[in-house]
C-alpha cells in the first residue's frame, strides 16, 4: 500500500524538505505568529460555519414560504368558489381560516429567512468568502478528502461550488501578506484541487486568500505534473531517511518556525 501524503505536508516540503522531515519527526512548530494564525483559523472556520448552516436554513425556509403560500391561495380561490358557487358560507368561512394560518405559517419562515440572511451576510463580511455554495468546511468532526488512487489526503478550508457547475477549494492563509502567491501554498491548493475533482467533480482553479488579496490558480497539467513529482520525491525520502535543506536563502530559514530545531538552518 502506498504511502499516504498530505495536502499540508507537501506545503512544509515544498517550503523546505528538512522542515517537512522534521515536523514528521514530531517537531512542532514554534512562534507568535504560528499561534495567531491559528486562533485566526479557527475564527475563519466558525464564521464559514455559520454561512453554511444559515443559508441552508434559508433554502429550506424559501421553500417552505413557497409551498405555504401557493397552497394559502390555491385555499383562498376553493373558499371563495365554494361562497360563490353553492353559498355554503362555513365550509367557506372554514376553507378562509386555513388559508390564513398558511399565510401566517408562511410569515414565520419568511422571519427565518430574513434572520438566516441576516446571520449569513454578516459572517460573509467578516470572511470576505467569493459568492457560491459551501459544499464543505474544513473542522473538527468533518472526514479528510482522500483519493485512493493517488494516495493523496487533505482538508481544504472550505469548498465552493461556483455557478458555472466547478467546485473550488478555497485556502485562507492567515500570516504574513506576500507580494504574491507562495510556491508551497499552490502546491497545497493544487493538491486540494485534485482532491476536490475526484470527490465532486469539475475543479478547474482553487484559491487562494491573504487577507483580502486573492489568488485564482488555475489546476494546470504543469502543477500536476510538479506535485506527483514531489510527491515521489516525498516517497523516496520515506525509504531513504535522508533528506537536507533544498536552498541557500537565509531569510527564509528566518521564516521557518522550526529553525531552532533545525541542524541545517542559515538562520
Amino acid at each position: 500500500m502506498m504511502e499516504l501524503v498530505s495536502a499540508s505536508e507537501i506545503e512544509k516540503y515544498t517550503y523546505c524538505p528538512l522542515s517537512w522531515w522534521l515536523s514528521r519527526k514530531g517537531v512542532e512548530g514554534k512562534g507568535k505568529e504560528l499561534r495567531e494564525g491559528i486562533g485566526r483559523h479557527h475564527e475563519i472556520e466558525k464564521n464559514v460555519e455559520i454561512i453554511k448552516k444559515e443559508e441552508e436554513k434559508l433554502f429550506s425556509s424559501e421553500f417552505m414560504i413557497a409551498v405555504l403560500s401557493t397552497t394559502a391561495t390555491i385555499l383562498s380561490l376553493v373558499g371563495v368558489g365554494i361562497y360563490f358557487s353553492q353559498q355554503r358560507e362555513f365550509e367557506s368561512a372554514i376553507t378562509m381560516v386555513i388559508s390564513a394560518i398558511w399565510l401566517v405559517s408562511a410569515a414565520v419562515f419568511m422571519v427565518v429567512a430574513l434572520k438566516s440572511t441576516q446571520l449569513a451576510r454578516s459572517a460573509r463580511d467578516i470572511v470576505d468568502l467569493p459568492d457560491g455554495t459551501i459544499e464543505y468546511v474544513s473542522g473538527e468532526g468533518v472526514e479528510d478528502l482522500f483519493s485512493k488512487k493517488t494516495g493523496l489526503i487533505g482538508k481544504p478550508d472550505y469548498v465552493l461550488r461556483v455557478h458555472s457547475g466547478s467546485f473550488v477549494p478555497i485556502e485562507i492563509k492567515t500570516g504574513r501578506v506576500p507580494r504574491g502567491p507562495l510556491f508551497s501554498h499552490i502546491m497545497q491548493l493544487t493538491t486540494y484541487c485534485v482532491l476536490v475533482e475526484e470527490k465532486y467533480g469539475k475543479a478547474e482553479y482553487g484559491m487562494l486568500m491573504y487577507g483580502n488579496q486573492i489568488y485564482k490558480i488555475s489546476l494546470t497539467d504543469e502543477l500536476k505534473t510538479t506535485l506527483f513529482k514531489k510527491v515521489d520525491e516525498m516517497r523516496e525520502a520515506f525509504k531513504t531517511d535522508i533528506v537536507h535543506r533544498n536552498h541557500n536563502r537565509p531569510g527564509k530559514c528566518r521564516h521557518c518556525s522550526r529553525r531552532n530545531a533545525c541542524p541545517e538552518s542559515l538562520a
